[in-house]
């Protein structure tokens, strides 16, 4: 282990990904099989929703008058929300924690160059089920208190602008949408760094088997102290473009599959393959990551340097 760029990052996830593709696919598939169930006996109205879009899309295309009301009426017909997507919902908050333990608990073992298998990955997951859903509860809460804070600080600033845009007229106007414009940066990129702290608290919670508030404090220590700042944000920046990169092209995808081929079973396996790519490469991504803050602000590889030059045995 050594300091690493954002490149070499990225490199090193697509080689643990390509190379261990199969038993990171093993381990969520148990977890997408129930999952893409629920979606598939809940995803009735996406596929009329995107069929009916794509109706519009059509006549427009073909210079025909199309039916303003098409998409509302085929959201109408049935509710959008039903017994399935509950349930759905429901895996994501209350049973993604245990795939997602046993997938970094294996993206661990396999970046230090150690044996895993399926059984003593879901082993760990297992272990610290709880612990991750109380670390999750407890970002719940933060964040949702730190949202309204946000929201509040917002306001006061908005009118603080209103009123400057006011006094100074054009001057003020112009001078007010620079500093929002700068405002929603600052907000953006705080919002990046959080996540990241987020993620790093989950990879602690899991690799190094630390209760969850311990977790929690560490996550916020490590991204927010030391060189974490300036690396978190970085890295923040280059998740969120890949996180976008791959919603475009499961919204795509979900809408040729759904709404002009019209086929759930298509949309629904699209969506699964999808998670199965996307799953192992964020967490082989977010494991490097988490191993070279430690390397950077805690000097990990000496340490492992250390503890190996111990384990060897005295030459005669």
């Amino acid at each position: 282990m050594r300091p690493l760029g954002l490149g070499e990052i990225l490199d090193r996830a697509v080689t643990l990904c390509v190379r261990h593709f199969v038993i990171f696919a093993l381990i969520w598939v148990v977890f997408v099989l129930p999952l893409v169930l629920c979606q598939f006996l809940g995803t009735e109205d996406q596929t009329k929703i995107f069929g009916a879009l794509a109706d519009v899309l059509k006549s427009a295309n073909s210079g025909k008058t199309s039916d303003s009301n098409t998409i509302l009426s085929a959201m109408q017909g049935k509710p959008v929300l039903n017994g399935w997507t509950g349930a759905y919902f429901f895996m994501l908050l209350f049973v993604a924690p245990l795939p997602s333990g046993a997938m970094i608990a294996a993206a661990g073992a396999l970046y230090r160059g150690e044996r895993v298998d399926f059984t003593s990955a879901y082993r760990t997951g297992l272990a610290r089920y709880f612990h991750l859903l109380a670390y999750n509860f407890m970002w719940i809460v933060s964040a949702s208190i730190l949202y309204l804070a946000v929201i509040f600080i917002a306001i006061i600033i908005g009118l603080t602008f209103a009123a400057f845009a006011t006094a100074l007229k054009g001057v003020g106007v112009a001078i007010a949408i620079v500093l929002g414009i700068a405002l929603f940066l600052v907000v953006v990129a705080f919002a990046l760094v959080v996540a990241v702290a987020y993620e790093i608290g989950v990879f602690t919670c899991v690799l190094e088997r630390r209760g969850f508030i311990d977790a929690f404090a560490s996550g916020i220590q490590r991204v927010f102290g030391g060189v974490g700042l300036r690396r978190s944000l970085l890295v923040g920046l280059a998740f969120l473009a890949i996180a976008i990169g791959i919603w475009i092209v499961i919204v795509v995808g979900q809408a040729v599959l759904y709404g002009f081929v019209r086929s759930q079973i298509l949309g629904t396996a699209f969506s699964a393959v999808m998670s199965l790519v996307t799953a192992g490469f964020t967490t082989a991504f977010m494991t490097i990551f988490y191993f070279d803050l430690r390397v950077r602000e805690e000097g990990l590889d000496l340490q492992l340097a250390a503890q190996a030059v111990s384990a060897d045995p005295p030459t005669p």
